[in-house]
């Protein structure tokens, strides 16, 4: 069963409340699909990202010149690989976002219980960011649901206090029997709803 047009609802509901001021976003965004094949789900993400397997990723950090932004990309690699379950990685070639899909044990959180997932991702964001000696910051979060599926988005921004600001943002998402998150590390503070929305978990 197909249920994107249900991510297409929840979307338009995820954090009314704290962004009813911001201008109604174009649901037509330029991407494409990529499939989880060995979960059953298509996500769609923005143009020029590509996928990479966990080799692939490594590689191409391993050839990095020395660099700030090598130790940030091998310090995620590392946070992201020791983790449970399934894992997909997409890098926009063009910057430094990288986006990684991880499948977890089937979850049917409420609204209620929104607030555990909070504070386990506030948690994950202060151990990420204290691999880089920086801290995490929340932005904003918010839940939104139906019977069948169910979304809470948080978004930090992890700083050094001084010139270094990037953007981590997450969700969780629990739809036809299955639970996997979405983080979305950055040097932008983007809003990915538009994306997410398009997302189709068979």
């Amino acid at each position: 069963m197909k249920l994107s047009l249900i991510f297409l609802c929840l979307a338009s509901l995820l954090l009314t409340c704290e962004e009813t001021k911001q201008p109604k976003e174009r649901t037509d965004v330029p991407g494409e699909y990529f499939a989880l094949d060995k979960d059953n789900i298509d996500v769609f993400l923005p143009a020029y990202f590509r996928e990479f397997s966990e080799n692939e990723y490594k590689s191409a950090i391993d050839k990095m010149p020395d660099s700030e932004q090598k130790r940030i990309e091998q310090t995620r690699f590392d946070y992201l690989k020791f983790s449970k379950g399934n894992i997909y990685y997409f890098k926009d070639l063009a910057s430094s976002t990288l986006i990684s899909v991880k499948m977890g044990e089937y979850v049917n959180f409420t609204k209620e219980e929104s607030s555990y997932l909070l504070a386990m991702m506030s948690n994950d964001c202060s151990s990420y960011a204290e691999m880089l000696n920086m801290n995490c910051e929340k932005l904003n979060a918010g839940y939104s649901g139906l019977t069948k599926t169910k979304v809470f988005k948080a978004s930090y921004k992890v700083t050094d206090g001084k010139a270094y600001n990037s953007y981590n943002t997450m969700y969780i998402i629990s739809s036809n029997y299955k639970t996997f998150s979405i983080s979305i590390f950055s040097n932008s503070n983007k809003n990915y709803n538009s994306f997410i929305e398009k997302i189709v978990v068979k």
